[in-house]
């Protein structure tokens, strides 16, 4: 979808919220919730109405975290979202982050030391300052900065030629897997119920509704249904008789055995996109926008360390503890799917990319959507009906 297309439609989408503000129904205290997958979106969905005193239960076919949550670079951004209305969600994700981690009292493995990027040709480096001009313009918190200061933020770094740099202050990263626990072990204690190596085989509908989720163990009554299964949703979704037109982008990391503290910013360098987790691993990928697997993974993860050791020799003879492949969720236009779709009143769906980064103000906005009956505008680009099913 091209940038005018999308504005247009985000601004006819929000009108049409504005006149259907209400919906005909919602979830009470103590009704059923049945949210299908425990990655970063399900439990933070499931903290979010457990606290609003829904019984929730998780169904996850494998384990949590497992799907692309697990293999996430987790980068916490608005940066990379070139549409206003996609930045601007994504602005509210990484809000949403910093409120839970207030909330929580610190428990949430987060970092918040900025991103930099830095390029060693000219041309690239243009690219850089002319991107980091737009989001100035719109309010965020990103500058060029010198040579000297790209050094003093990654003091453990070989930076290389620099052409250009920019800093982008309010970002940081999140240990997705540390996350999921946490979150998992506070919706539990709020009453949420987690099965896992559980099958989600189908539903039975009545009328507009799902009233009940069939399992590999057995059906599962519910008032309403959440799905945030990922690249798992699809199918699910297509078998009510619905299109969830998804791709996928194929990314592979390496996660390091634990290192000394090397840097507090993820660095987007030549080549190289690294970052370190609290507990001391360091995250690093060829690059955010996806990988090619031309190669045997193993060789292209020995690829990936030698990249990171050109910026941080003292990775070089470092452990690479896991090579990851992670199927990034990708809706065909790019942008989420949420919300009810047509014909069924009591489903809800959560299907996007930058899952990390939105998954704070997507379950603000599900719950507030499910408990309170009301149609948000900030979601209105982002219902299945733009692919042409009907509301």
């Amino acid at each position: 979808m091209h940038r005018r297309e999308f504005l247009n439609l985000a601004g006819a989408a929000a009108l049409t919220a504005a006149y259907g503000s209400r919906t005909e129904a919602a979830a009470a205290s103590g009704d059923r919730v049945v949210i299908i997958g425990a990655g970063i979106l399900g439990v933070t969905i499931a903290y979010q109405l457990a606290k609003r005193g829904a019984r929730v239960t998780i169904l996850e076919k494998s384990t949590p975290a497992s799907g692309a949550t697990g293999d996430s670079f987790a980068y916490l951004n608005a940066s990379t979202k070139p549409e206003r209305p996609y930045y601007e969600l994504n602005l509210l994700g990484i809000a949403g982050w910093r409120r839970l981690q207030l909330e929580l009292q610190g428990a949430l493995p987060l970092q918040w030391g900025g991103s930099v990027y830095w390029r060693d040709e000219a041309a690239a480096a243009a690219q850089l300052l002319s991107t980091v001009r737009r989001y100035q313009e719109w309010g965020y918190a990103g500058r060029q900065i010198r040579e000297s200061d790209l050094q003093h933020l990654l003091p453990s770094a070989r930076l290389g030629p620099v052409e250009g740099a920019v800093f982008y202050e309010q970002e940081g990263t999140l240990d997705p897997v540390g996350a999921v626990n946490v979150l998992l072990a506070r919706a539990r204690k709020l009453g949420a119920l987690l099965e896992t190596a559980v099958e989600v085989q189908g539903f039975e509908t009545a009328q507009d509704r799902i009233r009940t989720v069939r399992t590999s163990r057995g059906p599962v009554d519910a008032d309403f249904v959440i799905v945030a299964a990922g690249l798992g949703s699809k199918p699910l979704i297509d078998s009510l008789g619905l299109n969830l037109p998804l791709t996928s982008s194929t990314g592979v990391l390496i996660h390091t055995a634990p290192q000394r503290s090397l840097l507090q910013a993820v660095a987007f360098a030549p080549g190289s996109t690294i970052k370190q987790n609290p507990d001391g691993r360091v995250v690093s990928s060829s690059g955010h926008e996806g990988s090619n697997l031309a190669l045997d993974v193993a060789a292209q993860g020995r690829q990936i360390l030698s990249a990171a050791a050109r910026y941080f020799p003292q990775l070089r003879d470092t452990r690479i503890e896991r090579v990851s492949i992670g199927q990034r969720v990708l809706p065909r236009d790019g942008f989420p799917i949420l919300g009810f779709p047509a014909h069924f009143r009591n489903l809800y769906l959560t299907v996007t990319h930058s899952g990390v980064t939105l998954a704070p103000i997507i379950a603000q906005f599900a719950a507030q959507e499910i408990f309170d009956g009301v149609v948000l505008e900030p979601l209105a680009p982002y219902r299945l009906s733009r692919f042409g099913s009907p509301l």
